[in-house]
């Protein structure tokens, strides 16, 4: 069996030979960038990283992260940019099925629809959210959002004082 292919016999990203990215200086930052936010969600540093916003009507536009004042966002290449962003999103994303459709009307009849995908990581959901102008059954934006559902940190601090304070209890109780 060649070790550079899974199991269906498609290249294995993990053991196959990759041919260097053609990233310009923009770019690697914003790969750098990108990868650094992924990791703070991941670790609990931030409950929020908005991936991309893509524009179905203007193929030539994209929506991306916030990026420091000093980015060059002119650098950027909209297929790398992609590119990384869905690398991003396929990371994190299970191989579940997506939760219900919801639907709310905006005051000027805007239609948003939000969908939830489950993840790798329990505490962290991919929301898609499209936006569809009044009157019309086609997106005008659609976003994804990585989001996180409950923070394990504040969580874990606050099961650990909580495991202190017992263990306090029983050893007051245990000279008594």
């Amino acid at each position: 069996m060649d070790v550079q292919h899974s199991v269906d016999n498609s290249p294995d990203p993990l053991l196959m030979v990759r041919e260097r990215c053609d990233y310009n200086d923009a770019e690697r930052w914003f790969s750098r960038l990108l990868q650094q936010r992924l990791e703070d969600l991941l670790q609990a540093r931030r409950n929020r990283l908005d991936v991309l916003r893509r524009y179905p009507g203007q193929p030539d536009r994209l929506g991306v992260m916030q990026t420091p004042p000093d980015f060059p966002r002119d650098r950027l290449r909209l297929d790398v940019v992609e590119i990384l962003s869905s690398q991003a999103l396929s990371f994190v994303r299970s191989d579940s099925s997506s939760g219900p459709v919801s639907q709310t009307i905006g005051s000027d009849g805007t239609i948003f629809e939000v969908q939830t995908f489950p993840t790798k990581y329990p505490h962290i959901i991919i929301e898609r959210t499209d936006r569809y102008p009044p009157g019309s059954a086609d997106p005008d934006e659609i976003s994804w959002v990585l989001r996180r559902v409950q923070n394990q940190r504040q969580q874990t601090q606050l099961n650990r004082l909580l495991d202190a304070a017992s263990l306090v209890l029983d050893v007051i109780r245990a000279f008594r």
